[in-house]
């Protein structure tokens, strides 16, 4: 039997300790992806908090500064919108997918700077919706998750 020279025995002892450490890595992110679950923005809750939800949404800059709502099903939701573009329109509408075909909720459109308070039912049935500006949908929009 040949004899291991250093190289290969210093490249076995690492290949080991890579596969140990490795593999319970690969693993655990294998059940985060298998869990289907998106991942909550930085500083953004993803559960569901329980009874009614207020959340205020800035508009700033053709922007909403949320990307994610969250609300359990059924209850009562309250949405500020601020809207800090002056003399620009803003709306905030919530629909169940983002080809905003149906309606969950739409608010008024209004000029900034200005605020408007808006209260609604989220769907009695858990899933992803959507929300957006109705005047400018492609750059303001987030996810509307009901748990």
């Amino acid at each position: 039997m040949p004899r291991l020279g250093p190289n290969l025995k210093l490249g076995l002892l690492l290949f080991v300790v890579a596969f140990g450490v490795g593999a319970p890595l690969l693993y655990g992110g294998a059940t985060l992806v298998a869990q289907n679950k998106p991942a909550a923005p930085a500083g953004e809750e993803s559960t569901a908090p329980a009874g009614p939800v207020s959340v205020t949404i800035v508009a700033k800059d053709l922007k909403f500064d949320k990307g994610t709502i969250t609300a359990s099903a059924g209850s009562d939701v309250t949405v500020t919108l601020d809207n800090q573009d002056a003399g620009v329109p803003h709306s905030v509408a919530f629909y169940t997918s983002n080809r905003a075909t149906s309606k969950i909720f739409v608010g008024d459109t209004f000029a900034g700077v200005a605020q408007r308070d808006f209260t609604f039912k989220a769907p009695a049935s858990p899933g992803n919706y959507y929300f957006r500006c109705d005047v400018h949908p492609d750059t303001m929009n987030g996810a509307f998750q009901v748990r």
